[in-house]
């Protein structure tokens, strides 16, 4: 189970979670890894009409999940402590500016139902031909 370390509440109305998933492997090191996660729910103001809306809920539900993991091996145990928090620091330098736009819920939502509409057209298709 994952340990949420620390929650960050955007301008955007997202809050982005950092949870820890970090285990020992061998002797006194560790895999040190966290889960950097916020939940989008799907907004009618995302799409140009109801029925681009329904689509998107048909295929999604009531909505998305941004999850991204960072990681760092053979880390001692000592050093675990700090290797998160440089982990998060680095996110939140580099990556939440992204995150935290205006733009990014609409943007990331309209992704996912684009990877939801490839991944529906990649069904199997199944011929059975008959037997005279």
């Amino acid at each position: 189970m994952a340990t949420v370390l620390r929650e960050v509440p955007l301008q955007n109305g997202l809050t982005v979670r950092f949870l820890d998933h970090t285990r020992h492997y061998f002797g006194d090191f560790h895999l040190v890894r966290l889960e950097i996660a916020c939940d989008i729910r799907l907004d009618a103001a995302h799409f140009d009409n109801a029925a681009a809306f329904e689509e998107a809920r048909r295929l999604l539900g009531d909505h998305v999940s941004y999850r991204r993991f960072v990681e760092q091996m053979g880390v001692p145990t000592s050093s675990t402590d700090d290797v998160k928090q440089q982990l998060m620091a680095h996110f939140m330098s580099h990556s939440l500016r992204y995150v935290s736009s205006h733009a990014f819920p609409a943007r990331f939502v309209h992704s996912e139902l684009e990877r939801a509409r490839g991944k529906r057209l990649k069904a199997p298709v199944f011929l059975v031909s008959g037997h005279d």
